[in-house]
């Protein structure tokens, strides 16, 4: 088995024949350049070849995978991590196969698989006490984790994982970990709406990318920042950031700021630079975004634009025609972008003499800006407390080392004293080593308590347990943000036949077929459960009632078309009857919402089954 990487031959001021050097470079190069660290990782096992049981095989294999995975080549990438996993399983090799199970958890992250990951690295950090780890080992884990907490929506313990990282980035060698490590905060303090952290990490983690020559890096930093320039209306700094970009756009990666032209265009219009404006909102036009934010951020780039250059209706026409395109979503925008646009809306509203729209989408916008508002001081407080917390730490180990230096005095004293030091702090460790893998084993087991007791183990969806729990607080969030939610039922048509027929077995079948496609079809916000034999229910919020049942018509035409075995016993054009019901318009609460959806599922089986009733 190869990797796509070539040997790296030229390698000034290092043995390039020497396997431990390599993997050194390689260590270095991880986060600053990522091909560049695959190429020593196959350069240091090109010269393992004629010693294929040497320990640092598994070494080499890990490097390699780890910068497959980070280039996105995910199959390579798993085949080097199994390769690096026989090395270090022959080896005995605690700490390689930890990391081996890291990159296992990175698998379940990039696949999607966010709890399932999450719980891995709880498994991971549990069986971590009394390894010996490299702090690059630890920053992986650390960001990982972050990162798996990031997309879970955890943002407390997303930052504190991310400040964990930093601390275990600052151990290494290579600035790459701590500049990767700043990255990721500037961004994650950027989405929270701290606007003022986000800067100074941003800011920091630019400094040191370009220092080091870590482009990728460095072009994440310069997104972060004009982000934050605009959010907080800095001219001059996002005047100063263009000219920066400028100075390196040669060194970046080829494309990189054409795959980003509304950024570019929005730091432009922060920077007063009307004209350099339109130059990237040219390119923009022929642009293909896959994300909705980035189109929401072109209209808001283009509206701003036409405002500037006194073209008031032209903008409104930019906003009204992005707001309808959203409005036809499944996906509606994230907070962030659609607040920026009505606050684009509104001043274009007010120029037109508008005053009763340009109230509406003020208020739509207060709407959305109390919502990032509300996540800002937490994150602001957390990054307060970590700053604490180093300096009291800090403050500790000067005050140390003004006792060792007291104590200088007297030799034979201090020689004394470190021996009971260190005999006191051999018990310490042990204590808290104890200790932390007994916390870690109980949030393990926290963890699959709470997985066993809110899931159908035949599906592998939610059961009815959990939606009593969420139904309620869904319910009350939806109302509270005055967004729409929708609760369906679901009845699998003439499934006792299927059973009585067929047998139990090709019924569990039928179940698990639908439960896939159920979870294929709708979306990771949505609450899927299965409540109980053939029922299913979903909570589906901010998607209107016409995209619902379009989004169930669909599903009804992929179960119909399953075949469940072969010959005589084959089973197919299986389909459900479903019920749904809407809040304020149907009922107040879950209790009524399930009545009338349960009644509209019952009109669909009167009606002769296989359709959707909504009323």
């Amino acid at each position: 088995m190869t990797s796509p990487f070539q040997s790296a031959p030229d390698l000034p001021g290092r043995d390039a024949t020497d396997p431990a050097s390599l993997l050194a470079q390689a260590d270095w190069h991880l986060y600053i350049d990522s091909r560049r660290a695959g190429e020593l990782g196959q350069a240091a096992l090109d010269a393992l070849r004629d010693r294929p049981t040497a320990a640092l095989r598994g070494d080499a294999h890990f490097h390699i995978g780890l910068a497959l995975l980070r280039a996105g080549q995910v199959t390579p990438a798993l085949e080097q991590n199994e390769l690096a996993r026989g090395s270090f399983a022959a080896h005995d090799d605690a700490r390689g196969l930890l990391m081996c199970e890291q990159f296992d958890a990175l698998n379940l992250h990039v696949r999607g698989q966010l709890q399932d990951a999450l719980a891995l690295h709880v498994r991971i950090l549990a069986r971590s006490a009394g390894v010996s780890r490299r702090p690059t080992d630890l920053y992986i884990c650390h960001n990982s984790r972050a990162i798996t907490r990031k997309l879970l929506g955890q943002h407390d313990y997303m930052l504190l994982d991310f400040y964990e990282a930093l601390h275990a980035a600052k151990a290494c060698e290579s600035p790459g970990p701590q500049i990767n490590a700043l990255t990721n905060l500037g961004g994650s303090h950027t989405d929270l709406w701290n606007l003022g952290e986000a800067q100074k990490l941003s800011e920091q983690a630019l400094d040191m990318a370009e220092a080091a020559g870590a482009w990728t890096a460095f072009s994440v930093a310069v997104f972060n920042l004009a982000q934050c320039y605009d959010g907080l209306g800095l001219a001059a700094p996002c005047a100063a950031l263009l000219e920066r970009i400028r100075r390196n756009e040669h060194r970046m990666a080829p494309g990189v700021l054409a795959n980003h032209t509304s950024l570019m265009a929005i730091a432009h219009l922060c920077a007063g630079d009307v004209e350099g404006a339109r130059t990237w909102l040219d390119r923009g036009v022929t642009a293909m975004f896959s994300d909705h934010d980035g189109k929401t951020d072109f209209a808001r780039a283009q509206a701003t634009w036409l405002m500037a250059t006194g073209r008031p209706q032209e903008a409104r026409a930019v906003i009204q025609a992005r707001i309808a395109e959203t409005a036809d979503a499944e996906l509606k925008d994230p907070p962030y972008a659609r607040m920026r646009l009505l606050q684009v809306a509104t001043d274009v509203c007010e120029r037109l003499h508008d005053h009763a729209a340009a109230l509406r989408t003020l208020r739509e916008a207060q709407a959305l800006f109390e919502t990032l508002v509300g996540r800002s001081p937490r994150a602001g407080f957390i990054a307060t407390q970590v700053a604490h917390e180093t300096a009291v730490a800090r403050d500790d180990r000067d005050r140390a080392r003004e006792a060792q230096e007291r104590a200088e005095v007297d030799r034979r004293r201090l020689a004394a004293l470190n021996l009971a030091l260190e005999e006191r702090m051999r018990e310490s460790q042990h204590l808290n080593d104890a200790l932390q893998q007994k916390i870690a084993e109980a949030e393990a087991l926290q963890v699959q308590l709470r997985d066993q007791a809110v899931r159908d183990p035949l599906t592998g969806l939610y059961n009815r347990r959990f939606l009593a729990e969420a139904s309620v607080a869904r319910i009350e969030l939806a109302r509270r943000q005055a967004t729409a939610i929708a609760i369906v039922l679901i009845d699998i048509d003439h499934f006792k036949q299927i059973n009585d027929s067929h047998g139990h077995g090709r019924g569990d079948e039928v179940l698990q077929q639908f439960a896939a496609l159920l979870r294929e079809r709708m979306r990771r916000s949505d609450v899927i459960c299965r409540f109980g034999g053939e029922e299913f229910v979903l909570l589906v919020d901010n998607c209107e009632q016409p995209a619902l049942v379009g989004i169930l018509d669909t599903t009804m035409r992929q179960f119909r078309a399953v075949r469940f075995g072969v010959g005589d016993d084959m089973l197919q054009d299986c389909t459900f009857s479903a019920g749904v019901a809407v809040l304020d318009k149907d009922g107040r609460d879950f209790e009524s919402l399930a009545r009338v959806a349960d009644a509209r599922m019952y009109q669909a089986k009167a009606a002769g089954r296989a359709r959707i009733c909504a009323g």
